[in-house]
C-alpha cells in the first residue's frame, strides 16, 4: 500500500476540480452500497444450509463440523481466489459454485448439481434481501445528474451480479455506463481505468473517481491521470498529498457521500 501523508484542508483547486469534471466514475461495492454486510449475510445463510444438510458429518479428528470451520475455509478460498478480480468472464453463479464446492471439498463433503443449485439460490436470495444503499447515495447522484454530469460505475465483479445489484438498488436511472472487470477482462490495478477512458472517449482530466479502496480505486485511478475522491468512512475529511510517479497528487478525502454532495454544491455557487 502506498503511504498516505498528512491530511490537509480543502482548497480552491479542489472545488474547481469537482466543478469542471464532466464525468464522475463510481466504484459500486462498499462505495454506493453496503456490499460487505450483504455478502456476509448471504455467505452465512449458505454455509448454515451446508451444515444443516451435513449435520452428522465428522472431521478426520472425529469432531463434528462447525459453522466457524466452514466460514474460515470460505474466507481462505475467497482471499486466494479473487486476486485476479473476476477477469476471466465467468458468471457470478460460476464463481460462487467454485467457492462453495471448494469449501465442501476441503471437508470431504459430496454435493450434487441439484444441491449446489439450492445453495446458489439461497445465496442469491439472501444477498438481494440484504442490499442497502449507502446513506446519501441517491441524493448525491441526483445532484450530479441535475448539474449535467455523466456518471459511470467502474467495478470489480461479475457483470451479471453487478447488473442485478444496480437494478435492485434503483441506481439505473443515474448511470450512463456500467464497466466491469468481468466484461473487459482486466482488473482495476492492471489498467481498467485506462480502458474505461478509451471506451467512453473522455480525457482523464475531465473525470473524478469516487471509491472506498485506496489500493484498488484511488491508486490505479491516479496512475491513469484521474482526479480522485477517497471515500473513507472512518477517517476525517480533507485532502492527502500523494507521491506517485515522481509527482505530487492531491486526493480529496470524505467520510460520507453527503459531505461530497455538499462540496459539489459548493463548487457550483
Amino acid at each position: 500500500m502506498r503511504s498516505r501523508p498528512k491530511m490537509e484542508a480543502h482548497n480552491n483547486t479542489t472545488i474547481e476540480r469537482l466543478k469542471n469534471a464532466t464525468w464522475y466514475f463510481f466504484d459500486l461495492d462498499d462505495t454506493l452500497h453496503e456490499f460487505r454486510k450483504a455478502s456476509s449475510a448471504a455467505v452465512d445463510a449458505t454455509l448454515r444450509l451446508i451444515l444443516q444438510n451435513h449435520a452428522h458429518h465428522e472431521l478426520s479428528s472425529g469432531e463434528p463440523l462447525t459453522i466457524a470451520e466452514l466460514k474460515a475455509e470460505y474466507l481462505k478460498i475467497l482471499k486466494t481466489g479473487t486476486s485476479a478480480a473476476f477477469v476471466d468472464g465467468k458468471t457470478s453463479h460460476e464463481y460462487r459454485a467454485e467457492r462453495f464446492q471448494g469449501v465442501m471439498n476441503a471437508f470431504g463433503i459430496d454435493c450434487t448439481e441439484q444441491q449446489m443449485q439450492v445453495l446458489l439460490d439461497t445465496y442469491e436470495t439472501a444477498i438481494m434481501q440484504n442490499l442497502q444503499l449507502k446513506e446519501g447515495a441517491i441524493s448525491l447522484l441526483r445532484t450530479l445528474k441535475h448539474q449535467g454530469k455523466s456518471i459511470a460505475i467502474i467495478t470489480e465483479g461479475p457483470q451479471d451480479s453487478q447488473e442485478r445489484t444496480v437494478g435492485a438498488l434503483g441506481l439505473e436511472p443515474y448511470f450512463d455506463r456500467l464497466i466491469t472487470t468481468n466484461k473487459l477482462g482486466v482488473a482495476k490495478i492492471d489498467g481498467l481505468f485506462g480502458r474505461a477512458l478509451e471506451m467512453i472517449d473522455v480525457k482523464s482530466k475531465e473525470v473524478v473517481m469516487v471509491g472506498d479502496s485506496w489500493d484498488r480505486d484511488v491508486v490505479p485511478a491516479l496512475e491513469a491521470g484521474i482526479k480522485c475522491v477517497w471515500f473513507a468512512e472512518k477517517d476525517e475529511g480533507g485532502e492527502r498529498m500523494v507521491a506517485l510517479g515522481g509527482e505530487e497528487k492531491r486526493v480529496i478525502l470524505v467520510n460520507s457521500l453527503g459531505r461530497l454532495q455538499s462540496m459539489i454544491l459548493e463548487a457550483q455557487d
